[in-house]
């Protein structure tokens, strides 16, 4: 059976505050509840969290803005990270998003670890389109190219 709550905050995957949604029992009971996310829905809380719900609104519209323009400024950026290889060119170890991020800080590119999506580690040299979600809603795609070092 499903039940009907009104969140009181915003749950990822589910909704904003104030939207009414409609979730199973046990997810409402064994979570939603217990940690004051969710209520069940009254005309006073619908009212209650109007204008909390306006103002939510409006912070994630400034937020989606504040993505596109990063996501602007990072389009057509490369970043080149330099990795000891052996001598067939196979790399010690692997490149994985903290590589990426420190190499981007230095770069003076604007993004967080946290935002560098890439499926699995690089395991090899070459150039590689590596997804940063910047928001919710905005995606950009930056060139990593992972070279080898040059041997002394």
């Amino acid at each position: 059976m499903a039940k009907e709550l009104i969140l009181l905050q915003d749950v990822d995957g589910l909704g904003i505050i104030g939207d009414v949604v409609n979730v199973a029992d046990g997810y409402a009971r064994n979570f939603l509840l217990p940690h004051k996310k969710a209520a069940p829905v009254t005309e006073k809380m619908k009212a209650r969290l109007a204008e909390s719900r306006a103002l939510r609104e409006a912070e994630l519209r400034e937020e989606k803005q504040s993505a596109e323009v990063r996501a602007e400024s990072l389009k057509d950026k490369e970043i080149i990270i330099t990795v000891k290889t052996s001598g067939e060119g196979r790399l010690y170890g692997s490149v994985t998003e903290k590589e990426i991020a420190d190499a981007a800080k230095a770069a003076k590119l604007n993004f967080d670890i946290k935002e560098v999506r890439l499926g699995s580690p690089i395991r090899q040299l070459g150039s590689y389109d590596v997804r940063i979600r910047l928001h919710r809603e905005v995606a950009v795609s930056v060139k990593v190219s992972v070279v080898a070092a040059e041997e002394e």
